[in-house]
């Protein structure tokens, strides 16, 4: 019964991973002006989590390193965008003061939007994945104590 529960929770996280890999890729198509960095960035994300997402699904036993690489990169992606929205705030408000409100409250509400699935979410799923990980290995055996005669001059 625990087997497929854990496997359950391991298809319910692939499906989380590819409404973000939705939305990045539905952002990467809809940018009108093409950037490289950007492009390369967005595009190997979304990439990234919908192979691991498809091989969460199609291969059981690769699912744990599949869902490990797809929270990484996701978290990575979340923390760039969200630098990128923080410093965008900043510049604007330092730059255009009050005539630059309308965009802090732009960037502002992007920021807290990516927040929750791209960074929340993916520490959920890794801390998820680390509980997992502990709970399968077997508790260590402790070492035998040395001795703690040394050898004695005759």
């Amino acid at each position: 019964m625990p087997t497929s529960l854990e496997r359950k929770k391991e298809i319910a996280f692939a499906v989380g991973n590819l409404i973000p890999a939705t939305v990045l890729g539905t952002g990467l198509l809809a940018l009108p002006v093409r950037f490289w960095p950007t492009d390369i960035v967005v595009g190997g994300a979304t990439l990234a989590l919908a192979t691991a997402s498809s091989l969460v699904i199609g291969r059981p036993a690769l699912a744990r390193r599949a869902l490990l690489l797809g929270a990484r990169v996701l978290l990575g992606v979340g923390i760039l965008l969200v630098t990128a929205a923080l410093l965008s705030l900043a510049f604007l408000s330092g730059i255009h003061g009050d005539f630059g409100r309308g965009g802090v409250t732009l960037m502002l509400l992007v920021t807290l939007l990516v927040l929750p699935y791209a960074i929340v979410y993916p520490l959920v799923e890794l801390w998820w994945l680390a509980a997992r990980a502990g709970a399968g290995t077997p508790a260590s055996v402790p070492a035998p104590a040395a001795s703690t005669q040394g050898e004695s001059a005759a």
